[in-house]
């Protein structure tokens, strides 16, 4: 993929408005992009010793197949907005400051799948120091643009934009980009036992949780608690995914894969299988345990929880770690109809499956 790269400052992509005259998008042009990802904020130098921040960024496959087959002759950007100062004293980043992504195998993030690194170049007024920088607040958040040809004539450009991503701070000592508020207390205890991969820093705690996070999710809590680092498989057996971390994951029977050579990475999992996914780290940490669900009743829709999963819900409400709905005692474990599946029930989110995490590895120490 060619570089994705842009130094637009916030108050200039405000002017950035797409042509009013695009009727329909040309063949290949989607309507959207999918946002990017950003984490894991640091400050570095280069190797004049002047400071730069370095981000890590998740580029969407789909974004990468566009930029690949660039419809129309077009090309993929990532604009950033962003500021700098605390309160009444933000101002925009000053014009020149932007971030470059090489999306390539030299570029990419050790142990994580489409992530490479990227730069932010500050402009140096003078004397630019890294405790200048530290002394000020930073946010950046990122999107990806799509500049596509729609005309016949000269300058009949338009554009595509992707949702903005999630935000991070310098200063900020948030590790999420959003959270529920009877969440926090345990995500930050969670964060502080080290118990949150890297993959989930900087996410929206409130949105499903795909089998790849939990995947990692799930190998942190067995390394943690078990004090062993799990060993990869001796070959991958997938397909679709080459996350060090999952093959862990499988090789220490945390995990499997939908299918004999699928993982299927990106699917959002339901109650049960985080259920199911967390009794099997419990079992590998403490493979001699008892296990025993014997007096545990069955939950009012106990009809509907999966044959594999009956012995892990049960157990893990036994612990009191995933536990029923307040009012009905329902475990909820996906959805059966079409109904519950527009509304999303059943599933687990992010922030509930770190609190499941934490509160495991509270019973297991």
């Amino acid at each position: 993929m060619k570089k994705i790269a842009a130094l637009l400052m916030a108050a200039m992509m405000m002017l950035c408005l797409p042509a009013a005259f695009a009727v329909e998008l040309p063949e290949g042009v989607p309507s959207t992009l999918q946002a990017p990802t950003i984490s894991n904020l640091e400050l570095l130098k280069n190797e004049d010793g002047v400071p730069y921040f370095r981000v890590e960024v998740t580029v969407p496959v789909s974004v990468i197949e566009l930029d690949e087959a660039r419809p129309t002759d077009g090309w993929v950007d990532m604009e950033m907005e962003g500021t700098y100062g605390e309160g009444d004293d933000q101002e925009p980043l000053a014009d020149g400051g932007g971030l470059s992504v090489w999306v390539n195998e030299e570029n990419a993030v050790p142990g994580k799948v489409n992530t490479y690194y990227g730069t932010f170049e500050l402009i140096d007024e003078g004397g630019m120091t890294e405790t200048d920088i530290k002394a000020k607040a930073y946010s950046f958040r990122y999107r990806f643009s799509y500049t596509y040809y729609y005309g016949d004539g000269p300058g009949e450009w338009d554009y595509v934009y992707s949702p903005w991503s999630n935000e991070l701070a310098n200063k900020s000592e948030s590790f999420y980009q959003d959270a529920s508020s009877w969440a926090v207390g345990e995500l930050d205890k969670a964060k502080a036992a080290d118990l949150i991969p890297q993959i989930l820093m900087g996410a929206d705690m409130t949105k499903p949780i795909t089998r790849e996070e939990f995947a990692e999710l799930a190998l942190v809590l067995y390394e943690k608690t078990s004090g062993i680092t799990a060993e990869t498989v001796a070959a991958n057996p997938f397909t679709d995914t080459t996350n060090p971390q999952i093959l862990k994951a499988l090789n220490i029977g945390v995990t499997q894969g939908t299918s004999p050579t699928t993982f299927s990475p990106k699917v959002l999992i339901n109650r049960e299988q985080c259920a199911t996914m967390l009794f099997r780290t419990i079992k590998a940490i403490a493979p001699n345990g008892d296990y025993s669900i014997e007096g545990i009743k069955d939950f009012p829709d106990q009809a509907n929880i999966s044959e594999y999963a009956v012995q892990p819900t049960k157990y893990m409400s036994k612990l009191g770690i995933i536990k029923g709905d307040a009012s009905t005692g329902s475990f909820m474990p996906k959805a059966s109809t079409t109904a519950q599946q527009a509304s999303g029930y059943g599933m687990a989110t992010r922030e509930a499956a770190i609190l499941m995490s934490y509160r495991t590895y509270e019973k297991m120490k």
